[in-house]
């Protein structure tokens, strides 16, 4: 069983959906859940209408949680991460795509430096730039991610993606011969924390 958090219309559930026997497409956006369904009709899909904070899902009743670039669009974040352990089955495991607060361009509207700001400060920003309504993202450093995931053991991949991206499909971003994956340690641990994002899989402390 997938649990995919945040599947909006479903464009990657769809992807899931071919290897494993159940997903579950979990969203808070109704008419994206309803566009989802209407995209991909496969049987093994179930679209669940549900706040990520308080998922009407048994406990230990999931296999693999993909949480990808979730985290900051959720306001009370630990309990999302208390859901996911909740739902998790004892040697599942959930894959976490972490956005980094401390990004030179903000993802999700382009605006340089517009994460570091206080929301308050972002709002007037967003509006001096021509972009509707407020900043609603809630990115964290890392150190703040570390504390948000606590209660699970972190498998970091980051670094493993830059050394083999065709391994894990991701040589459409990231080249063969990129600067990364040939630094020294030492020097790749300096600069981590300033990373755009990084790939974490969480499994259960026991």
């Amino acid at each position: 069983v997938c649990l995919d958090l945040g599947a909006w219309t479903g464009i990657m559930t769809r992807r899931f959906a071919e290897n494993f026997k159940k997903v579950i497409a979990l969203d808070l956006d109704r008419n994206g859940l309803f566009s989802g369904k209407h995209y991909c009709r496969m049987n093994n899909i179930e679209y669940l209408c549900s706040d990520g904070t308080s998922m009407a899902l048994a406990d230990d009743s999931v296999d693999v949680v993909i949480c990808n670039q979730i985290y900051e669009h959720v306001d009370n974040q630990e309990n999302l991460m208390s859901e996911i352990y909740r739902v998790l089955k004892e040697d599942g495991f959930c894959y976490f795509g972490a956005g980094n607060r401390y990004v030179i361009i903000e993802g999700h509207y382009f605006l340089p430096f517009l994460s570091w700001l206080p929301h308050r400060i972002a709002d007037i920003y967003m509006i001096l730039a021509g972009k509707q309504g407020i900043y609603d993202v809630k990115l964290l450093s890392l150190p703040k991610l570390r504390v948000l995931t606590d209660n699970f053991w972190c498998h970091d991949y980051t670094r493993l993606i830059f050394e083999s991206p065709a391994a894990f499909c991701a040589d459409d971003v990231i080249d063969d011969n990129n600067l990364i994956a040939r630094l020294p340690h030492w020097l790749y641990n300096l600069i981590y924390p300033f990373f755009p994002a990084w790939v974490w899989v969480l499994t259960r402390k026991k």
